[in-house]
C-alpha cells in the first residue's frame, strides 16, 4: 500500500467512467473479453478512487491489497462491496491469463457487476 493525495480519488474515478464507457463499447462490438477486461478495470479505479478518498491510500500491485483496502474505508458504513470485487478480480485472472473463451453473457454480467460496484462506490464517495 501507498499514499496518495486525496484529490487523485476524482481523477481515478473518472477513471473508472472511461473504462465503463469502453467496456459498453466493446460489448456493442462483439469484443467480449475486452469489455470484461475494461468492466473490472472499472471497478479497479473505482476502489482506488474509494480507498484513496477515505484512506489516502491504494493498493501497490496486489488484488489482495485493494481487497484489504476496501474493506478497510467501508468499515464506517457497516457494508462493503468486497464479495463483487473479489469475484470481478478472479474473473479478470481467469480471462487475461487463461485459455478461456469469451461470451456475450459474461461480459453482460460483468459489466452489471462493474456498474453495481462503481454506483455504490459513488454514493460513498
Amino acid at each position: 500500500m501507498q499514499f496518495e493525495r486525496k484529490e487523485n480519488a476524482k481523477i481515478r474515478l473518472e477513471d473508472a467512467m472511461e473504462f465503463i464507457e469502453s467496456s459498453k463499447d466493446n460489448l456493442r462490438n462483439n469484443r467480449f473479453k475486452a469489455s470484461i477486461d475494461h468492466s473490472i478495470t472499472a471497478c479497479i479505479a473505482a476502489n482506488d478512487a474509494f480507498t484513496i478518498n477515505h484512506l489516502e491510500k491504494i493498493a501497490n500491485i496486489s488484488h489482495y491489497e485493494a481487497l484489504d483496502l476496501h474493506k478497510e474505508a467501508s468499515q464506517k458504513f457497516n457494508e462493503d462491496k468486497t464479495t463483487i470485487l473479489r469475484k470481478l478480480l478472479n474473473e479478470r485472472h481467469r480471462m487475461t491469463y487463461r485459455p478461456v473463451k469469451a461470451d456475450k453473457d459474461m461480459s453482460e454480467t460483468d459489466l452489471k457487476n462493474a456498474i453495481t460496484f462503481i454506483e455504490w462506490i459513488k454514493e460513498h464517495i
